[in-house]
């Protein structure tokens, strides 16, 4: 289906006239719409994109949205359209699949150059610190899922302040591989705990500390450097590796430590016991 400029227009510019679009209609209008702020980056568009985003969300699956940030992002990669693009599906939408791939995808390609790697990541942390994102722990652990140290280090003031709930949805997050910045970023963050007074946290923590062990599908624990600003074909710098198994014993005296301070219920043996040290 073919949109043009002026269709888009008269959409964005009466708001009620989407919800009188067909679901298929909506959802080309809007891509159009993303398209067409991608291509410009009209400032004048922004507020009417998101009213229009807001409205898609409710109406079109989540898969599909998914699959319509993945052609999007591919616009991007091929220089059809800057990173900006992907703020309708970092700000306004509330899936978590989508919103933490585009959080990702946005970290790592907005940077210009690598003197100012962490650009993207900064400009994102601002929107969640103002609440103006509509799931703004997606997008947090779309920066957790980065594996990348300097962009990890950005995280804990906002990741420590979390709830309970909010960190079982954070930890929900995860990458395809298991890179030692973020083992390193959780087992900090249960070394900072108290497991008695700040027991539910603690729990929840060290149930994402597990979870690293549980999906790490190749055994493997891979010290890595996003390349910043990446392409498809050059992302990510192996620094180092090393079997699980190998890398656990070099955390078990911290992991040792953190139990003997556990007060209450005992996690951590489990934890343990998950990353093969008991």
């Amino acid at each position: 289906m073919i949109i043009t400029e002026t269709q888009i227009n008269n959409i964005l510019n009466a708001p009620e006239k989407a919800l009188k679009l067909s679901d298929e209609q909506l959802e080309a209008t809007t891509l159009a719409a993303v398209e067409l702020y991608g291509t410009t980056a009209k400032a004048e568009l922004v507020e009417k994109l998101m009213l229009l985003y807001r409205h898609y969300v409710t109406r079109i699956h989540p898969a599909q949205r998914f699959r319509n940030y993945q052609a999007t992002i591919d616009r991007v990669l091929a220089g059809e359209a800057g990173v900006h693009a992907l703020m309708p599906f970092i700000c306004c939408d509330p899936a978590r699949p989508v919103v933490s791939c585009a959080a990702l995808d946005y970290a790592v390609q907005a940077p210009s150059d690598s003197e100012h790697a962490t650009a993207g990541a900064c400009e994102l942390l601002e929107l969640y610190d103002r609440g103006a994102l509509a799931n703004g722990l997606a997008v947090l652990g779309g920066l957790v899922i980065s594996g990348d140290r300097r962009i990890l280090e950005l995280l804990k003031t906002q990741c420590r302040a979390l709830s309970c709930d909010e960190i079982e949805i954070l930890i929900k997050c995860r990458g395809t591989l298991l890179a030692s910045a973020v083992v390193e970023f959780y087992l900090e963050w249960l070394e900072e705990l108290d497991s008695l007074d700040d027991c539910d946290r603690f729990a929840a923590v060290a149930a994402g500390f597990a979870n690293l062990a549980i999906g790490a599908t190749d055994a493997i624990v891979y010290d890595i450097e996003r390349i910043i600003p990446s392409t498809p074909d050059n992302a990510v710098r192996i620094l180092n590796q090393w079997p699980l198994s190998e890398y656990a014993t070099t955390i078990a005296s911290r992991l040792n430590d953190v139990a003997r301070r556990e007060e209450g219920e005992p996690v951590i043996p489990t934890v343990m016991s998950i990353w093969g040290l008991v």
